[in-house]
């Protein structure tokens, strides 16, 4: 991959189908190259917006097969796709991304050994395999502790919180599936995100680190400028670089870090592809996280990231959309994206579309949308 160059007019093939896959394809277009897209539903605006498609279940490899055929490289947009897809792929044509990244961050035990080689701080864990390992491992790893299914995507793999020692009994249906992990849980008080694109020539760039607020586990809001220790910040880029200094990717993935109240760093994950944050940069930055990835799969150089202005992403609901029209005539800052209906994305759960407010003061701009009331629930956490 590392003299691999493609023009404009060469052609791209993207997978996966995600709400992120059709701002792949218009930048794809936009940037004069040509594009396929490969999924199972017809009707998907990923589809509907490629040069050519592709109709056929992931399972298909006649039909991946064909598809990679056709594409000069192939990147991919979903953090689920199954290391057979990749395989098929990659044997076929150019994949920048590769498939070891993706298959690292799949497996909770590869996962958790490649943070200990980067040296960062992960939560304590043990690896069980029945549910005596639960009681022997409980005492090192404390309360509330939670069950993980070593493979992320297992079908039948739940994940299970244990508060006190009579919750362990219920446990033991879970390990008929496969081997799992008893992580502790850490006490953080903020969340950022940090986007990093990986050039094949191993150069990086960093986009500027996100805060992430969360209700119920899900995102509600990410913003830019943060408040941030120097130092914390100065660890924060130097996980990044480590962690591109150490994989074969190319294109854009996403750190996800939890900083608890005495400013130890804990990495969360690393998604291995477009984040549920990185949205932000559509309008935050001076080129969009889309652009970046294409830059680098491409073999183009990197772009130089610099904030345009303070912008807080909203994310909505479907039961908050009727709120988002109340706001349609009235904000003018307000810059809706709202997603196709009925999409099917692993991860929207339900997210109907999200707003990017700009404006001069990242403070007043978190008044304006806490003075809507639209995302009521929780508000004191979300101060910044």
């Amino acid at each position: 991959m590392d003299n691999h160059v493609l023009y404009p007019g060469g052609t791209i093939g993207v997978i996966g189908d995600s709400t992120d896959g059709p701002m792949i394809v218009a930048a794809a277009r936009q940037a004069g190259f040509k594009v396929g897209a490969y999924g199972p539903d017809e009707t998907s605006e990923m589809l509907q917006l490629a040069d050519f498609k592709i109709v056929g279940d992931l399972s298909d490899h006649d039909r991946l097969t064909d598809f990679a055929e056709r594409c000069d490289l192939v990147t991919y947009d979903s953090q689920h796709l199954s290391p057979d897809v990749l395989a098929v792929i990659e044997g076929t044509t150019v994949l920048p991304q590769g498939s070891d990244f993706q298959m690292m961050m799949q497996d909770r035990l590869l996962e958790r050994a490649f943070y200990e080689q980067l040296n960062v701080n992960i939560p304590p864990y043990a690896t069980i395999v029945s549910l005596d390992d639960v009681y022997q491992s409980i005492n090192s790893i404390g309360y509330p502790s939670v069950l993980k299914p070593i493979q992320k995507d297992l079908v039948h793999g739940q994940e299970m919180t244990i508060r006190t020692q009579t919750d362990i009994a219920q446990a033991a249906g879970l390990m008929d599936w496969g081997t799992y992990i008893l992580e502790s849980t850490v006490d953080y008080s903020r969340e950022f995100t940090v986007t990093v694109a990986r050039a094949a020539t191993g150069e990086a760039s960093l986009f500027p680190p996100v805060e992430v607020k969360r209700q119920n586990g899900q995102m509600t809001w990410a913003y830019l400028p943060v408040s941030i220790d120097p130092d914390v910040k100065t660890e924060m880029d130097r996980i990044c670089h480590e962690i591109v200094a150490n994989v074969k990717y190319v294109g854009v993935f996403e750190v996800d870090f939890m900083i608890n109240d005495n400013g130890s760093i804990y990495v969360k994950q690393i998604i291995p592809t477009f984040g549920e944050a990185g949205r932000i940069f559509d309008r935050a930055t001076t080129v969009s996280q889309f652009e970046q990835h294409l830059r680098a799969i491409a073999g183009m150089p990197l772009s130089d990231v610099q904030v345009l202005k303070p912008t807080v992403m909203a994310a909505f609901t479907q039961n908050q959309e009727n709120a988002m029209r109340t706001q349609w005539t009235l904000k003018p800052n307000w810059h809706f994206s709202f997603y196709r209906q009925g999409h099917k994305d692993w991860d929207s759960h339900k997210l109907a579309g999200h707003i990017l407010v700009q404006g001069d003061d990242i403070n007043k701009l978190m008044e304006q949308l806490e003075d809507t009331e639209i995302w009521s629930e929780g508000s004191a956490d979300s101060e910044i």
